[in-house]
Parts: C-alpha cells; sequence; structure tokens
C-alpha cells in the first residue's frame, strides 16, 4: 500500500484554488460574461436548469459526504485506499459538482477557442478561458435589477452551487487534517488498530473457537494461503514483522483494508492459541516493553495492595494511585486498555478492591495543579515510588528515583 501525502497536498491545493474562485465570484463577473457572450434568454434559462441538475447531485454527494465524515477517522481500516487515497476518495464524493463547474458554468462562457490561440502558447484551461473567472472586467452601469429574471435567477442558482461546494471542500480538508493528525499520533493509531482487531474478532468468533478447539482446523489455517505472511498478504507481513506495534499501527492507518484487519486478528488468535492470553494481552497494553519488564509489572500489580491504606473509601482503589502506577508503567497505549489488563491481573491474583474508571484516572491526573490537593498528591507519590522500590527488591532493581 502505498503512502497518500504527496497524492493528499495535490488535491488540498486544487481544493483552496476552487475556493479563492468561489470567493471571488462576483455579479458583476456574470453580467459581463453573459454580455460578452450575447447569451439569449432561453440559453440563459437553458444554463440554469444544467446548473441546478448539477447543485441536485452535489446536495447529495454532500449529504453523503458528511456521513462519510463522521465516522472514516473512527475507522483504522477502508476498503476505498486499495483504489484511490483518502483526500481522492473526497475529491470523488464532489466529482459531479467540480464537473458540474467546468462543462456548465465555465464552458459557455468560453471566449476564445483552442483552435484560435496563437502558435506556440500552452493551452489553458476552460477555467482559464472562461469570461467568468476573468480578473479584467468593468461593473455593470445598472446592476442586476436592470436584468430580466432569469439573469437573476442564473445568479442565485450559481450561488447555491457555490455555498454547497464550500461546504463539502471545508469537509474534506476538515477531515483531512484530522487524518494526518491521528498518523502522527502513534498511540492513537494504536488503539484504533486494536479496536478494529476487537469489532473483527466479535465477526469471526467462530472461526476463533474452531482454532481453540479443534487442532486440526488450527494446523491447517496455519498452512493456508490465506494466513501466509507473503507478498500478496503485504499488510499481513509486515504485522508479523512488526507485531502490535505503534510503527506498524501508524503505517497501516487508513492504508489497510477491513479484509486486512481480519488476517490480522485470525493470525492473532492463532498466535494467542499457543501463548498466555494475559502475556500477549500484556504486551498489547505496555508497548516497547520486554518479557522482564512485564514480569516486573505484574508482580507489582500481584501486591499492589501492600502500596494501599489499611481501609479504602468506598472500598475501592484511590484513583490518583492507580495514577500514579500507571505513569510507572510507561508507554500505556491507552487508559481503558491499562484498567482493562489491570483489572484481570489484579482480580486474578486476589486483589480486594474494586477498580475506579477512565473518568476517575483522568480526574486524577489533574488533580496536583490544584494547590488544596499538591502537597498530598506529593506525598502520595513518593510513597508509591518507594512502595513500588520495596516491591522489586526481590528482582534485584536500582533504586527507583522519586
Amino acid at each position: 500500500m502505498r503512502p497518500t501525502n504527496k497524492i493528499a497536498n495535490t488535491h488540498e491545493e486544487e481544493m483552496n484554488l476552487i475556493l479563492e474562485f468561489i470567493l471571488s465570484f462576483d455579479v458583476n463577473k456574470l453580467l459581463y460574461a453573459i454580455n460578452g457572450k450575447r447569451l439569449r434568454e432561453e440559453d440563459i434559462i437553458s444554463l440554469t436548469i444544467d446548473i441546478r441538475e448539477y447543485l441536485g447531485k452535489l446536495e447529495r454527494q454532500k449529504d453523503y459526504l458528511f456521513r462519510f465524515g463522521m465516522t472514516f477517522n473512527k475507522e483504522y481500516a477502508t476498503d476505498n485506499n486499495k483504489c484511490f487515497d483518502t483526500s481522492m476518495k473526497l475529491s470523488h464524493r464532489m466529482r459531479s459538482g467540480i464537473s458540474g463547474i467546468k462543462n456548465r458554468i465555465f464552458k459557455p462562457f468560453v471566449k476564445i477557442s483552442r483552435k484560435r490561440l496563437p502558435n506556440g502558447m500552452p493551452n489553458p484551461s476552460i477555467m482559464d478561458r472562461s469570461m467568468i473567472s476573468t480578473k479584467n472586467y468593468c461593473a455593470d452601469l445598472y446592476g442586476l435589477s436592470s436584468y430580466p429574471d432569469c439573469v437573476k435567477d442564473i445568479f442565485s442558482t450559481m450561488l447555491q452551487f457555490y455555498e454547497v461546494l464550500d461546504e463539502c471542500i471545508e469537509e474534506s480538508k476538515r477531515v483531512l487534517k484530522e487524518e494526518k493528525e491521528i498518523k502522527a499520533d502513534e498511540r492513537l493509531c494504536l488503539e484504533r488498530l486494536i479496536n478494529a482487531c476487537e469489532k473483527s474478532k466479535k465477526n469471526q468468533l467462530h472461526i476463533i473457537e474452531a482454532i481453540e478447539n479443534d487442532p486440526a482446523f488450527k494446523d491447517s489455517l496455519k498452512n493456508s494461503p490465506y494466513l501466509s505472511g507473503d507478498d500478496k498478504n503485504p499488510v499481513l507481513k509486515s504485522f508479523k514483522k512488526n507485531s502490535m506495534s505503534g510503527t506498524f499501527a501508524q503505517t497501516y492507518f487508513h492504508n489497510c483494508s477491513p479484509l486486512d484487519i481480519g488476517k490480522i486478528t485470525l493470525y492473532k488468535a492463532w498466535n494467542e492459541s499457543n501463548e498466555d492470553p494475559m502475556q500477549m494481552l500484556a504486551h498489547t497494553v505496555f508497548v516497547k516493553k520486554d518479557d522482564e519488564e512485564i514480569e516486573r509489572i505484574n508482580h507489582v500489580i500481584a501486591h499492589f495492595d501492600e502500596l494501599l491504606p489499611v481501609a479504602c473509601k468506598r472500598k475501592t482503589i484511590p484513583a490518583y494511585h492507580l495514577y500514579v502506577f500507571m505513569e510507572w508503567c510507561g508507554s500505556v497505549i491507552g487508559t481503558d486498555s491499562f484498567l482493562n489488563y489491570f483489572k484481570k491481573y489484579y482480580q486474578s491474583h486476589g486483589g480486594k478492591w474494586k477498580i475506579v474508571g477512565k473518568t476517575a484516572i483522568n480526574g486524577a491526573k489533574n488533580r496536583p495543579y490544584d494547590s488544596k490537593y499538591r502537597e498530598s498528591c506529593d506525598q502520595i507519590k513518593k510513597n508509591m515510588l518507594k512502595g513500588i522500590n520495596n516491591l522489586l527488591l526481590v528482582f534485584g532493581d536500582e533504586e527507583i528515583k522519586e
């Protein structure tokens, strides 16, 4: 799958050029072009009908585009990027509108044909040759009010057309900007990838159960072309090399299809059937951690009650204690994933308190900035790090810096 940056930039420039034209359009340009081409009323009425037809198409495309833009960046994989990149996809949503500008608005006002151009001159576009896009024109002395209703009607229709097109382009640029920001965020890309795999796992639950319960099926799947990480499966090939890493997640965000995610999910299920599921989950949650570092984290979780007060309010682990530990772990892909793993490991090793949610952790993150709590937060953090250090002495670790 090829990167999309170059084409995306080209289409953003194209969108900006169209926006510039929309902003520079005014009624005097239209009147200048109508007079220059000496259009009759029937010609203007016919052109208005054509523009309205394209306006209707563009409004339908706008509705689809805005629905598409609401969910597109929430999904990790897309079926469309194998055919064209994201920005081209968005441009295609407006294709009928852009085509309408060129063929129905500019073309009728072309004064000079390509055949009449002097030898050696470059071939300008329809937009460049159209009187309606000229920069040199004279304002009409009497204005639009002196013209028949058909001229007022075409001007009103063109304004509507440009307004809808402007909304489409601005939405496209917003989605492209949002996509670019997500691609730059390793942790966010990884969260999107994990969510995509979880969704795919639910859809393929019957196959995953067969992997776990039928050794013959498991062996046949391993050797099948579907899970072969060769050149025919470039995404899976890269996944086998990089595993569930931030680098992989950034590279293939919006550059792989749901089918690719399905293959990754089945490969993970096959792989996990041979290993400890908690260990696999740990490598997913604590990115860039090796087995020894995860063993240290697990040891602290198993003895976490030793770091807490004798009695916890509402029989729940204090949020700030848990936040300090999450920060100590480092390289956590997301709060939800961390809490999910912590809860499973903590409860399976006899932890007696309830686990707070993501909202409480986010609140604890900001608590030290409140002068009322700053001193107590500093003391809790100091005690937590000292307690973690004591728990890890059995591993021969160096003391933790406070």
